[in-house]
This record gives C-alpha cells, sequence and structure tokens, in this order.
C-alpha cells in the first residue's frame, strides 16, 4: 500500500529511458561522428556481427570511410566500430575501433566503451594489385587499392570473428576483384589473427572466388558469391547465386585446394563447375546470415539493382533449398550513375522477429542507413 501512495505521489522508482540507439530508418553514426560538426565522414557499406564475450554488443565493419569535416578527402579505407546491440534500434554512439595489431604484433590497445577518437583504418592498402598492363594500382586521383570487408561470422568454440574480404583495385570505370582473403578478429586482444588469402589472380578472380557472407555449419564454412548475366545499367534481371565450402579451421582456410564448390550433383574442386543455388536468382549483390534466434534460419538478401530493390530467400541448410520470402525497396535519395542505392546488408542481432533491419548505403548524404522491413 505504502508503495503505491508513493509511486503516486512520484517517490517510486524512476521510468527507464529510452533503449540506446535510434529508431529505424536511421543513419549508423560513432560518437566521434556526433562529437563536433566538423567530424563528418562518408562511409559506405556496414556489416555487423555479436562481439563474443561483449553480451549486447556489436562489432561494426564498414568498406570505406573517407574523412569529409576536420580532414576533407583523406581516404581510410576499410574501418570498423563498436557499439550496442539493440534489437529494433539502429546504432548511434559507436566507438570508433583502433586499427588492431597484425598476427605478427603484440596486442593492441585496449578499446574504451565509451571512447570518441576518429575512426583509424582496419586491414590497409592490399599488396600486389596491378592496372591492365601490370602497372601498380597506386595513381593519385585515377586508381587506387583497398581491402573490402564483405561479411563476418564467428567460428564456433573461439572468442574471435571471422571477417572475409576482397582486394579490389578501383579506378574511374572499373573495379576489379584481384584477391579474397580473410582474418580472424579478437576482441580480447585488439589483435588480427590466422591471415587467410588463398585466391589471388592479378588479371582478375573468377567471380566463384569473390566470396563473402560467411556461415559456419556442420564442421565447414560456407561462402557465397554471385553475377548478375542478364543485365541492363544498374539492374540485374537474371544471374546466379554460387556457394564455396572448406574445413572450419584455419590450415584449411588458407589452402585454396582445400576449396569446394556446390554443383546439382554434389561438390566438385573445380570453381568454374559451381552451379547456383538459387533458381531464378538475379543478384546484382546478396548478403547471407543465420537468423536462427529469431526462427527464420538463414536468410539472404538479393540487391537487384542500383534502384533499393531487393528480395529476400530462406534456407535451412547453406546448399537450400532457398525459397522466396518477400521483396520491397529501401528509400534513397541523391545518387547519379554507379553511385546510387547498394550494399543491402541485413543484421540478425538487431533483427526482431516482426522486421529485418536491413543496411544500405544511401548516396544522399554518402552514408550507411538502417530501415526496419517486416517479414
Amino acid at each position: 500500500m505504502l508503495a503505491a501512495v508513493l509511486a503516486a505521489a512520484g517517490g517510486g522508482a524512476p521510468a527507464p529511458g529510452p533503449p540506446p540507439g535510434a529508431a529505424p530508418p536511421a543513419r549508423v553514426l560513432s560518437r566521434y561522428e556526433t562529437a563536433a560538426p566538423g567530424n563528418a565522414i562518408d562511409r559506405d557499406c556496414g556489416y555487423s556481427a555479436p562481439l563474443p564475450g561483449r553480451p549486447g554488443r556489436s562489432l561494426w565493419l564498414f568498406c570505406d570511410s573517407v574523412w569529409t569535416g576536420t580532414r576533407p578527402g583523406m581516404w581510410l579505407g576499410a574501418t570498423a566500430a563498436t557499439g550496442p546491440a539493440v534489437p529494433g534500434r539502429v546504432p548511434a554512439a559507436l566507438t570508433e575501433l583502433p586499427t588492431p595489431s597484425g598476427p605478427a604484433a603484440p596486442p593492441g590497445p585496449a578499446v574504451s566503451e565509451r571512447a570518441d577518437g576518429p575512426p583509424q583504418g582496419l586491414l590497409g592498402r592490399p599488396p600486389g594489385l596491378v592496372l591492365p598492363g601490370g602497372r601498380p594500382c597506386h595513381v593519385p586521383g585515377a586508381a587506387y587499392g583497398a581491402s573490402w570487408v564483405s561479411g563476418a561470422a564467428r567460428p564456433p568454440g573461439t572468442g574471435a570473428l571471422l571477417i572475409t574480404y576482397t582486394d579490389v583495385c578501383v579506378t574511374a570505370g572499373s573495379i576489379s576483384t584481384q584477391g579474397f582473403g580473410m582474418v580472424e578478429y579478437r576482441p580480447a586482444r585488439n589483435a588480427l589473427t590466422e591471415l587467410a588469402r588463398p585466391f589471388t589472380a592479378p588479371g582478375g578472380l573468377p567471380f566463384q572466388q569473390n566470396l563473402g557472407s560467411p556461415v559456419f555449419a556442420g564442421g565447414h564454412l560456407y561462402l557465397f558469391a554471385a553475377v548478375c548475366d542478364l543485365h541492363g545499367f544498374g539492374a540485374c534481371s537474371g544471374g546466379r547465386v554460387t556457394l564455396a565450402r572448406v574445413r572450419a579451421d584455419p590450415a584449411a582456410r588458407r589452402d585454396p585446394a582445400a576449396y569446394r564448390y556446390r554443383t546439382a550433383a554434389g561438390w566438385t574442386r573445380d570453381a568454374f563447375a559451381a552451379a547456383t543455388v538459387v533458381p531464378g536468382a538475379a543478384p546484382y549483390a546478396v548478403h547471407v546470415a543465420d537468423y536462427s534466434r529469431l526462427g527464420k534460419g538463414l536468410v539472404m538478401v538479393e540487391q537487384r539493382g542500383l534502384d533499393g530493390g531487393y528480395r529476400l530467400w530462406r534456407a535451412s541448410a547453406p546448399e537450400g533449398p532457398w525459397r522466396p520470402a518477400g521483396r520491397g525497396t529501401v528509400g534513397c535519395t541523391g545518387g547519379a550513375g554507379l553511385d546510387q542505392c547498394r550494399a543491402l546488408i541485413g543484421h540478425p542481432e538487431l533483427s526482431t522477429r516482426a522486421e529485418l533491419l536491413l543496411s544500405y548505403y544511401d548516396p544522399g548524404d554518402d552514408h550507411v542507413r538502417v530501415r526496419a522491413v517486416p517479414w
């Protein structure tokens, strides 16, 4: 009775505040970006995965970050940040991650949970990339090399996250993918370990080895690739989604001969013999992640073009069968040519049973934005 009287008089416990983050749709922001008006950053693509040993927190991985405020035009390449992972909310106060120590270096500095320092490069510039004709892929104002993140997942039984990436040579008119690699990030040490770069090709990798969306299942690491075979400008009307797998241990991941590719009859060593695992696919790009926690199994986001259109597919295993599970369009602003809606990526730890939280690059403000999609 006394508790009721106190509560009625305003003497009870204070009402809980709003959960961390912003309601979608909203931009993904770090403390550094919001600390001062001059701390503006352009960012492209945003992958995320739960941080091992840090319940309720995620690691965010961005393909490219460019300073546009205090240090305009300074390119950082791939960057990372950590922050709260609250289902149904968009992170608005990420902590920029200092550059981790490399495989042969001592552990990096401890990462403060509330730091607001600037972003720093994650993977560095990849070696050995070339332009047509063999010249190095480094021509100021005309060409540059980069390692672009293509996914992240936790190897079972470890305190690490496996980050996959592709090495690309970027010019004004083309993007040549010349390498595929992966590395483990260990948050307890802020260190990168177990580096593997199994596929390299100066002339460009076959699309079947341009891999991403790591999924661990049954003692194997599964990786997806996609290609559009029938397309117009910025749109796809027909293509393939292929699947590779390798034993889920670092030694196998480093060995190109250990990889197998899915065919209609089983598995083969020949990457060029890989068959589509999604009949009827028309992928401009795809992202696959495990939503079993929400009762959805594996979910594939198939980007159809540069207009923000997508389809969802679901399966209980990487090999499929993959079945249609919805479609829609994200709302981008601005953009022209190839600089339009792209990088549609799902986030299991932010999604709910009612809504998929889907991030994408919005050319209107050169940033990663998240919206909620009913499913």
